[in-house]
């Protein structure tokens, strides 16, 4: 992952974008568990709500693999088909641990 290249590409340079990369794994963290908490008892509104959140966050920060993860998460939510999100919430978590892998490396 190229945290100079992601700044860049957002106009900020590397040093403030690792410390915004900072704050969306730690904030991040907090959405995904209401986000698995929410889906565990089946409560669609709550999954979208926090998939919505991961997705504007990583979207700003052009993080848009995480963003698109996220955006087919709430979507399904929002269809109260919660049953298809698995996968994703399981991809979406592995794109977390990627990022804070990238970050601390």
């Amino acid at each position: 992952m190229n945290f100079k290249e992601l700044a860049d590409n957002i106009g900020l340079d590397e040093e403030d974008y690792r410390e915004l990369i900072e704050l969306f794994l730690d904030t991040g963290k907090a959405d995904y568990d209401k986000l698995k908490h929410a889906l565990e008892a089946s409560d669609d509104e709550q999954v979208a709500r926090s998939a919505h959140t991961i997705c504007g966050a990583s979207g700003n920060m052009g993080l848009m693999n995480v963003h698109d993860v996220a955006k087919r998460i709430e979507l399904s939510a929002i269809k109260k088909n919660l049953d298809a999100v698995g996968d994703d919430v399981q991809a979406l978590q592995g794109l977390f641990d990627e990022i804070a892998q990238a970050y601390q490396g």
